[in-house]
């Protein structure tokens, strides 16, 4: 059955500031320094991975890393080195696919996000198939395992009744999709990553690369808030959730520090502490932005200053679509690029 699916990239997923659009802008400024073949990018802030997989494709060795465990889960699948079985995956996704979800019992899935996020039948299949994937789990390598909870994540985001995020769901009851696990597309000739979920300034110490790409958060939007049911479907501890208009579950370590006023010295410490030749900062500029959680924790000064004492640096300014909460007039949004050739004495 998995032959007549729609194999998905990974590039679709709604995800506020995924960086699809910026990737030749990017590889454009890379190209001006000449690295030799094997060189090493590293991402620190990945989120969906695109930028770190666009550069594996092309041959470079990625590291890459990000706070949530959801997205690392996909990375693990993208970017691992485990082969995996494709014969034994087409077999499972062809089982899931011909549940017939009314059939189901409530599980914690449907309980939780049910006539909210997802259809109850919806939820029930959803919810179902995650917990076969962990009781199948001992018949799957770790590969295998983190893609097919990879499918889910991507295929329940298509389908979810939010305008894009999990902040909250929609107020209409949400309608039968039929949900269905869709594949995603796996490059054979990637260069596999070193995958990190980790805290990027504590990683920051322990890395040495080429390259470092850097697309931290900048504002007070933690993104466990706005994928918080993305994340629990991946880590699959079934905690209590809050009612209300969002069913968050407790993440205090989940949320990213960047989002406070810490953040120009966090990113300060990050800079100084980095090991590289060449820094690429992708910066949104949303500083006078008209709600407050969208003004940006880092203002583009701060980054300028933080990476001036790392080595000369060059600014691009790049128009691009910008998240917007509607406060704001953003038409003549800017995404800025700053390239910092490191000296030899930092």
């Amino acid at each position: 059955m998995q032959q007549e699916l729609h194999k998905m990239k990974i590039n679709n997923r709604r995800y506020i500031g995924c960086k699809t659009k910026l990737l030749e802008y990017i590889n454009k400024e890379v190209e001006k320094y000449h690295f030799k073949d094997g060189s090493s990018f590293v991402d620190l802030f990945a989120g969906t991975g695109v930028v770190a997989y666009y550069f594996a494709q092309k041959g470079y060795k990625t590291i890459v890393n990000d706070l949530l465990y959801s997205n690392y889960v996909v990375y693990k699948a993208l970017l691992g080195k485990e082969k995996m079985s494709l014969s034994k995956i087409d077999k499972l996704i062809s089982k899931f696919n011909s549940i017939n979800s009314k059939r189901l019992q409530d599980n914690y899935f449907s309980k939780t996000y049910g006539n909210k996020y997802f259809s109850i039948n919806d939820a029930k299949k959803i919810g179902y198939i995650r917990d076969e994937i962990e009781t199948n789990k001992n018949k799957l390598n770790k590969r295998e395992y983190f893609y097919l909870i990879s499918c889910l994540i991507y295929s329940c985001d298509k389908i979810a009744n939010t305008v894009g995020h999990y902040e909250s769901f929609l107020k209409t009851k949400p309608l039968d999709k039929n949900f269905i696990l869709k594949p995603i597309e796996i490059d054979s000739n990637i260069t596999p990553g070193i995958i990190y979920n980790s805290d990027a300034n504590l990683l920051s110490k322990k890395i040495n690369a080429d390259i470092v790409y850097l697309d931290p958060p900048y504002n007070a939007r933690q993104y466990v808030n706005f994928y918080h049911v993305l994340e629990n479907l991946a880590r699959w501890n079934k905690p209590t959730v809050f009612e209300g208009n969002s069913m968050k579950f407790k993440r205090n370590e989940l949320k990213s520090n960047y989002c406070r006023k810490k953040a120009p010295q966090l990113f300060d410490e990050l800079i100084k502490n980095l090991k590289c030749k060449l820094i690429i900062v992708s910066y949104s500029n949303t500083y006078k932005a008209g709600s407050i959680s969208s003004v940006n924790t880092i203002s583009p000064g701060q980054i300028l200053d933080s990476l001036k004492k790392k080595g000369n640096v060059i600014v691009k300014k790049i128009k691009y679509p910008a998240f917007n909460s509607g406060k704001t007039d953003m038409s003549n949004h800017k995404e800025i690029l700053y390239i910092c050739e490191v000296d030899n004495e930092s």
